[in-house]
């Protein structure tokens, strides 16, 4: 079978992992047709430099028709970007899902993939355990939350902390309130509250409490979801990635793992 192609939006520290990784691990089954960033003059020698071909515009990547683009930027590029890929053909695989905690935006582009036959594919980014989270959920009366444990250095810049200060002392409990309220107040930290929420009881019903804790090497995520005969628990502590404390080396791979089932015979649910 002849390879898929996957366009990459964003080259980030986790965009520049991601297109190592699929280069390395399925280069049988995907070839990366190119990368578009906001800044790509800025950005396309780094990306020439590093043996892939840069969009000089977003209507290159269109006019480029690759089966997937795959965002890694940010919520805006999804809100950017998203209808307009769909729109023409191209599925689209998510990182920045907290984008999806927006009810208006979510069905625009629900509707837009039913109506152009292409899929929207939400990653696992940090976490994981999506098919049990929606099992557990499907059965009835099931309640859900998120506990969030992160360095104090990876919090900072989030708008719900804006003119505070957090303790370099002792570990602290910062947030707490539902996924859709954690994504606002957390836009860049909390992506997987909002796919876990998505994935299981809402975001309105999924609870999130963020606690900071100086020296922390590790951002820990801790799932609970559970109805009146199961409990289901995930637990999963990723380190940062170097170059953005705020993000895990994990999101890059989950795209890849993604990636790899879509292309298998056989598919893990």
């Amino acid at each position: 079978m002849p390879k898929k192609t996957v366009a990459i939006i964003g080259y980030g520290a986790l965009g520049n992992i991601l297109v190592s990784a699929l280069r390395q691990t399925l280069p049988e089954d995907y070839q990366v047709s190119g990368i578009w960033t906001r800044h790509i003059q800025r950005d396309m020698e780094r990306i020439r430099q590093d043996g892939f071909r840069p969009y000089g515009s977003f209507e290159a990547l269109l006019a480029d028709k690759p089966d997937y683009a795959v965002e890694i930027a940010s919520v805006e590029a999804v809100h950017m970007y998203g209808e307009t890929l769909l729109r023409a053909g191209i599925s689209l695989v998510v990182t920045s899902v907290g984008a999806l905690a927006e009810d208006e935006l979510r069905e625009t582009l629900a509707q837009s993939a039913q109506a152009n036959g292409t899929r929207i594919y939400v990653t696992s980014g940090a976490v994981g355990g999506f098919d049990v989270l929606q099992t557990v959920a499907l059965m009835g009366n099931a309640r859900g939350c998120i506990e969030n444990v992160k360095a104090p250095e990876s919090l900072q810049g989030a708008p719900y902390l804006e003119g505070k200060s957090l303790p370099l002392d002792r570990q602290q409990t910062v947030f707490r309130g539902t996924a859709r309220e954690a994504i606002a107040g957390f836009p860049k930290n909390v992506n997987v509250a909002v796919a876990s929420a998505l994935a299981s009881v809402g975001v309105d019903a999924m609870q999130v409490v963020i606690d900071s804790c100086p020296g922390k090497r590790d951002n820990l995520h801790r799932i609970t979801v559970e109805n009146d005969g199961v409990r289901a628990v995930i637990e999963v502590a990723s380190r940062p990635d170097p170059g953005n404390p705020r993000s895990s080396v994990m999101t890059a791979w989950s795209v890849v793992a993604l990636l790899r089932n879509l292309a298998s015979p056989i598919e893990f649910f």
